[in-house]
């Protein structure tokens, strides 16, 4: 029947990706009748195909006058329960940012109405989420990425009025943003004719506390400037790296009485030959003549004159004082940092998730940090009598993050919403947190744009979809979880077959049984059993019960358990390694990169011809240069981070490679194991052995 149909289909003239479109649908038990015209791109065709699947009413969007990409956002809001259909005529774009405002509650309806562009949109949709008030910075000639630095700005309490000015260029206000950060002077730089290039090397010599009046004359271009700045900072670590010498060795001379200093000046020693009969007079005199006038040892001169009868003595006649350097800035926490997330473990190797603290809660209003500024030190002084400066101490870093305000003084971080709060790499995040005693059908489905914290248990079948962290402290029974990052589920799943458990992070529990998971990162738990288990890393089942019986577990990077099947010989089927999604995010990398390189070398092209064409000062100030060379920019830096996804790709592909399942107790028959289209089945049982790749086949190994 399905022949029949497709070979209709190819006799009314669809080519072969709208062919592609149509068999995929017919095979899936679609009703194609949606999309079988011709008056459909494929691409629509895919997106008409994709709301079927989800059960999507797709007569909202499947008409031929709106293009993919507008179907795509329809689509994707009708996924989220958002109806942009009123909205259709507005470009993708537009439509992608009304999606994306009507998730987190706020109205960018306004600045639609203005004329702000989609990239503008993206910008101050955010500043409206993350409660960063840049409305009185606002113009519409601004790029997006101008905006950007100014939420930023706005977001860590900086004085955005510095550079907030149309004048600047993105790139420039992101330096000096990055300068203010680093509470270094910005006024030093902050002017427009400084091309960002040049910003940078002067902000990277203040932050080094270099003297960068060296180099921040105009005349200079950014590379010049970066070479002074490299070479200044090499001569300053040579001079920190300066040891002790002496300026003359100690030696056999006719003198009865020897004065050396130290090159830094900071000793001044005095040899004194057996039966000499100085006297501590002509001692002070013979230092005065080396113009030795700090620090005297009176104590040392008469010890050692008293002992030069019998002895030839070298000895400390003074010393200078050492600048101190100042105490370092420094933030006080008020709430609890560096949460290891580590539970305990239990004296049979199983992990205690009862009584591991997760996250730290505060309060809107509540301080959260106070910074404590850098204090000047103390001058030193050298035995000639000269004055060595104080060396004042480094200041910190502001804080960036969201969640919170600083206050008045720029010293006093309060928490601006209540919510769960984390401090990592000097950045604070307060996230929406929200804390419910239990869900059960009597009280519904949960969705929230945050951490959720389940104080009890999760009932069967209901829905709990969080942004951010899933934290239950009860049992889930028949229920589906969904979550941005790590679900953590500290007593267990009891599923019944029907539970569906999925984290774009990690996946924690003390036990899972008929349950289905799915996480990009880790599944850690203590018992498993007639589940199915698909982790983007490992799966580590603890302790000497620590078993996987019945179902599937699959894992990139390994898997190690005591226990793998049971002693009735369950069929509990392994797959190691290489997974589908894994070869398709590769596939999909590829075609990125490739599509950015294309794209990089016509802007490269057009670049160097501009720059051929016309001498700097005419180019500089030409419109088309400047976006030609932003463009430049920007595409370089799109094609280095996929460069960057790509290794980090085949890192983990290495990594799938060497994959392995380690069981500490028994492997039981009835256990099957696939790695990388191989096949190896457990006829017997073993114990204590890896199973891993060996020459291209699955070998067990002994531990």
């Amino acid at each position: 029947m399905n022949n029949q149909l497709l070979k209709k289909y190819e006799a009314m003239g669809f080519d072969k990706g709208q062919m592609e479109e149509i068999r995929q649908g017919i095979e899936k038990g679609l009703d194609v009748s949606w999309y079988t015209s011709v008056n459909y791109d494929w691409f629509q065709m895919e997106e008409i195909k994709k709301g079927l699947e989800c059960g999507l009413d797709v007569s909202v969007y499947a008409r031929p006058e709106i293009s993919y990409d507008r179907m795509r956002q329809i689509r994707k809001g009708l996924k989220e329960g958002i109806d942009l259909s009123e909205h259709q005529k507005l470009g993708a774009g537009y439509l992608r940012q009304i999606r994306k405002a009507k998730q987190r509650n706020v109205n960018i309806f306004p600045y639609i109405t203005e004329g702000y562009e989609p990239d503008q949109l993206e910008e101050i949709r955010l500043a409206l989420e993350h409660k960063a008030d840049v409305s009185s910075f606002l113009i519409k000639e601004f790029l997006g990425e101008s905006i950007r630095e100014i939420r930023l700005g706005v977001e860590e309490g900086l004085d955005v009025t510095v550079y907030a000015k149309i004048n600047f260029g993105w790139q420039q206000m992101r330096e000096i943003r990055l300068g203010l950060e680093r509470r270094v002077d910005v006024s030093i730089y902050a002017r427009e004719l400084y091309r960002w290039q040049q910003m940078r090397e002067i902000r990277l010599g203040l932050e080094e506390g270099l003297d960068v009046s060296a180099y921040s004359s105009m005349m200079y271009s950014a590379k010049e400037m970066e070479k002074i700045r490299k070479k200044m900072m090499t001569q300053a670590d040579a001079t920190e790296d300066i040891q002790f010498e002496m300026l003359e060795e100690q030696a056999k001379l006719a003198s009865e009485c020897l004065v050396t200093v130290s090159q830094d000046k900071m000793e001044a020693y005095v040899t004194l030959e057996k039966g000499s009969c100085k006297t501590k007079n002509e001692i002070m005199r013979l230092l005065a003549k080396e113009n030795i006038v700090f620090g005297i040892k009176q104590d040392n001169i008469e010890k050692y004159l008293k002992e030069s009868d019998h002895a030839t003595n070298r000895f400390l006649a003074a010393e200078g004082v050492r600048p101190e350097r100042g105490r370092d800035g420094y933030y006080e926490f008020f709430f609890r940092t560096g949460i290891p997330q580590i539970p305990a473990i239990r004296e049979d190797g199983s992990i205690d998730y009862k009584n591991t603290v997760y996250f730290e809660q505060v309060k809107a209003g509540q301080v959260i940090a106070v910074y404590h500024e850098a204090q000047p030190g103390m001058g030193g002084r050298t035995v000639d009598g000269t004055e060595l400066p104080a060396q004042g101490g480094q200041e910190k870093q502001m804080l960036k993050g969201r969640g919170f305000l600083l206050s008045q003084d720029k010293k006093t971080y309060i928490a601006r919403e209540s919510g769960k709060i984390e401090l990592k790499n000097n950045e604070i995040t307060i996230q929406p947190l929200l804390v419910v005693d239990e869900v059960t059908i009597s009280t519904g489905n949960l969705r929230f744009n945050g951490s959720i914290w389940v104080r009890g248990n999760v009932g069967s079948g209901v829905v709990i979809q969080s942004k951010d962290e899933l934290i239950v402290e009860g049992n889930v029974e028949a229920a589906h979880l969904q979550s941005g990052q790590k679900i953590v589920i500290k007593k267990g799943v009891s599923g019944g077959g029907l539970a569906v458990i999925e984290s774009a992070g990690d996946i924690h529990g003390k036990f899972f049984e008929g349950a289905s998971l799915t996480a990009n990162g880790g599944i850690y738990a203590n018992y498993v059993m007639n589940s199915n288990l698909i982790a983007g890393k490992d799966i580590m089942i603890s302790g000497t019960r620590g078993a996987i019986i019945g179902g599937s577990a699959a894992a990139v990077q390994g898997i190690e358990a005591h226990h793998i099947g049971n002693r009735a010989g369950l069929l509990t089927s392994i797959f190691l390694g290489v997974s589908q999604a894994m070869i398709e995010k590769e596939e999909e990398a590829e075609m990125k990169l490739k599509k950015f390189q294309s794209e990089l070398a016509i802007f490269e092209e057009a670049y160097r011809k501009l720059q051929k064409q016309y001498p700097p000062e005419i180019r500089n100030g030409m419109d088309l240069y400047l976006k030609v060379e932003q463009a430049t920019y920007i595409k370089r830096k799109q094609m280095e981070l996929q460069m960057e996804r790509a290794k980090e790709l085949e890192q983990k592909r290495s990594k799938a490679n060497e994959a392995k399942m380690v069981v500490h107790g028994i492997l039981n028959a009835g256990t099957v194991v696939q790695m990388n289209g191989m096949h190896w089945s457990a006829a017997n049982s073993v114990k204590n052995v890896t199973v891993r790749l060996s020459f291209k086949e699955i070998g067990v190994f002994r531990n």
